[in-house]
C-alpha cells in the first residue's frame, strides 16, 4: 500500500513543482495545467526558479450522524448542564479527528425534515431536546462549525432531502406534521414519510432550505445522501399516477421518477452558484449503482456528466472479499466528471462481525489499497464518527497508518481554478506566524526546506496567525473556502524562539 501512495505522492509533488515554475527574463508563453484547466503564467521558458513543493492533497471525511442520536449528540440535551455536556463531548470528538489528520466533517444538519438550526422552514429537531419542534435553548451550528473551524476542518451541512418521519411497524403513528409542511405536499408509506419529489413545490422548498443555510451559516459544503425516492416494501406503489398524468409529458414512469430528482439536484446546484459559489455540492449515492439507478430513481452518472454535483462518495459499504473492488471501478467509470471519492463502512467491523473479513482491521487497509491505487479516487469519507470514538478491532490503526500526515483537501470545482491571492504581510513573532486576511479563504501554513524542495504542511486555520512548532522558515498559502482553490506561496519569513527586536 505505502508504495502505491509514496508513488502517487510523488507524481503529485512533481507536477505541483512544475506549476509553481516562477520566471526570471526571456521569452514568456501561457501554460495551462491539464489536471485543473488552471492556465497560468507568464512563465519564463529561459530560465526559472523553483519555488518550495507543495505536498499532495486528499480529502479526508468523517460523517457525523444525529439521526437517532448516532453520533452527537449521544443523548438529548434538556439543561445547561447537559449542553455543556454535550458541547465537551463534540470537542472530544473533534480531538480524535484531528489526531488523525481528518481535515473534514459532513454533519448531519437536516435528519427529518427538522433542524439542527433555528429554519424558517422547518421543526427543531427532536434528537436536541427529545421532543420535535421543541426549542432546545441555544442554536448549536455557529458553534459547531466554529469549533470544526478551530481544529482547520471544514463543515459540510449533511442534509437527507426529502424524509419527513419513519416508523418501524404499521402500528406506530407519525408524529402530526408542522404548519410549516403542507400536508399536499407528502407521501406517506408503510414506514416512511417524505417530502413528494413529484412536485415543484418541494424543489423549491429544499432549494429554500439550502439558501437559508449559505446565507445564515459559514459551512463549507451541502452534502446530499442515499435517500432519494424510497425503497418500498413489497407489494407497496409509489402512488404517483396523479402526479405522473400531470407532470409526466410523455415520458416512462421510472423517467419521470428520475427526471424529478434530476430537477432537484439542478436548482440545488443552482441555488448554490447563486447564493455561494464556491461552495462544494456532494452527494454520497449508495454504492449500488442499479439500485440508485432503478430504486432510488437517481442518475447520478447524468449528474456527473453535467456537472451538476462537484463531488460523488458512493457508500462502498463491503469487503473486498465481495463487492467493494468491482464497484469501485464502476463508480471510478461513470464518475470522470465528477471528483470521486471512498465512502467506508467502519460500522460492519467488529470482533463478531458476521463475515471474518470484519473481525480484525486488516480488510479496512485492503480497501484503502485498492481505491488509492485507482487514479481517480480523491478522498475518503468515513462512516461514522462513532466507530472512530469506539475503536473496534482497532481500526484507528489502519486510519492512523493511511492518513499518517497532516494533508489538504484537494481543489474540488467542476471549472478552472481560480487562485486567490496570496497572503500579505506575513510577519514572525517568535514561533507565531501572522498574515493579512484574504477575503473568503482559509490558511494553509508550511515549513519551506529550500526551493525545489517538498515543504511541510504545519497548520490549517481559518484564523490569520498560527503558532508554528520550532524555529526555521515558513511560508503561508490562502485556500477558497468550500473548493480549496490554493494560492501561490507567500513571502518566506524566518521563525525563531526568541523574538527578534
Amino acid at each position: 500500500m505505502h508504495n502505491n501512495i509514496l508513488k502517487r505522492l510523488k507524481r503529485c509533488a512533481a507536477i505541483t513543482g512544475a506549476l509553481l515554475l516562477v520566471g526570471c527574463a526571456g521569452p514568456k508563453q501561457m501554460t495551462k495545467d491539464k489536471t485543473t484547466g488552471t492556465t497560468t503564467g507568464p512563465v519564463d521558458t529561459t530560465t526559472a526558479v523553483t519555488s518550495p513543493v507543495l505536498p499532495a492533497k486528499d480529502f479526508r471525511g468523517v460523517w457525523m450522524a444525529t439521526v437517532g442520536n448516532i453520533d452527537w449528540p449521544d443523548r438529548y440535551t434538556s439543561s445547561a448542564a447537559e449542553i455543556e455536556r454535550q458541547k465537551q463531548y463534540y470537542e472530544r470528538c473533534l480531538d480524535t479527528l484531528q489526531v488523525h489528520h481528518i481535515n473534514a466533517v459532513l454533519f448531519q444538519v437536516r435528519p427529518m425534515a427538522d433542524a439542527f438550526y433555528a429554519s424558517p422552514y422547518e421543526p427543531w429537531t427532536k434528537y436536541l431536546s427529545g421532543e420535535r419542534g421543541r426549542d432546545p435553548g441555544w442554536d448549536p451550528l455557529p458553534w459547531l462549525i466554529s469549533q470544526t473551524h478551530k481544529r482547520g476542518m471544514q463543515f459540510h451541512a449533511w442534509i437527507n432531502p426529502y424524509r419527513i418521519a419513519a416508523r418501524k411497524s404499521r402500528t406506530q403513528k407519525y408524529p402530526a406534521l408542522e404548519s410549516t409542511i403542507p400536508a399536499a405536499w407528502t407521501k406517506t408509506y408503510r414506514f416512511v414519510r417524505i417530502y413528494n419529489p413529484a412536485l415543484p413545490e418541494v424543489r423549491q422548498r429544499i432549494a429554500d432550505i439550502v439558501a437559508d443555510l449559505l446565507r445564515r451559516y459559514n459551512v463549507d459544503g451541502i452534502h446530499f445522501d442515499d435517500y432519494f425516492y424510497p425503497a418500498l416494501e413489497r407489494g407497496e406503489s409509489m402512488n404517483d399516477k396523479a402526479e405522473y398524468r400531470r407532470y409526466g409529458h410523455g415520458m416512462s414512469l421510472d423517467d419521470f421518477r428520475r427526471a424529478n430528482v434530476d430537477s432537484m439536484i439542478l436548482k440545488v446546484r443552482q441555488t448554490i452558484q447563486s447564493v455561494r459559489p464556491n461552495c462544494l455540492f456532494s452527494v454520497s449515492p449508495q454504492g449500488n449503482y442499479d439500485n440508485d439507478y432503478r430504486v432510488m430513481y437517481c442518475d447520478v452518472k447524468k449528474w456527473s456528466r453535467n456537472g451538476w454535483v462537484d463531488v460523488l462518495i458512493p457508500q462502498l459499504y463491503w469487503s473486498t472479499e465481495r463487492y467493494f473492488t468491482p464497484r469501485l471501478k464502476q463508480f471510478a467509470d461513470l464518475s470522470k466528471d465528477s471528483k470521486l471519492m471512498v465512502g467506508y463502512g467502519l460500522y460492519r467491523f467488529g470482533e463478531k462481525a458476521a463475515s471474518s473479513y470484519y473481525r480484525t482491521n486488516a480488510d479496512l487497509q485492503a480497501q484503502f489499497d485498492t481505491a488509492y491505487a485507482n487514479p481517480t479516487v480523491m478522498g475518503s469519507v468515513l462512516y461514522s464518527e462513532r466507530w472512530m470514538m469506539t475503536n473496534p478491532v482497532n481500526l484507528n490503526a489502519v486510519i492512523a497508518k493511511q492518513f499518517d500526515r497532516l494533508t489538504l483537501p484537494p481543489y474540488l470545482g467542476h471549472q478552472p481554478m481560480v487562485r486567490p491571492a496570496a497572503p500579505q504581510q506575513v510577519q514572525a513573532d517568535g514561533l507565531r506566524l501572522s498574515w493579512g486576511a484574504v477575503p473568503n479563504c482559509y490558511y494553509a501554513v508550511y515549513q519551506s526546506h529550500g526551493h525545489g524542495k517538498e515543504a511541510t504542511l504545519v497548520s490549517i486555520t481559518y484564523d490569520t496567525s498560527a503558532q508554528v512548532p520550532t524555529a526555521g522558515d515558513y511560508f503561508v498559502t490562502a485556500l477558497t473556502l468550500g473548493l480549496n482553490a490554493e494560492s501561490e506561496v507567500s513571502a518566506i519569513v524566518r521563525c525563531s524562539p526568541t523574538p527578534v527586536r
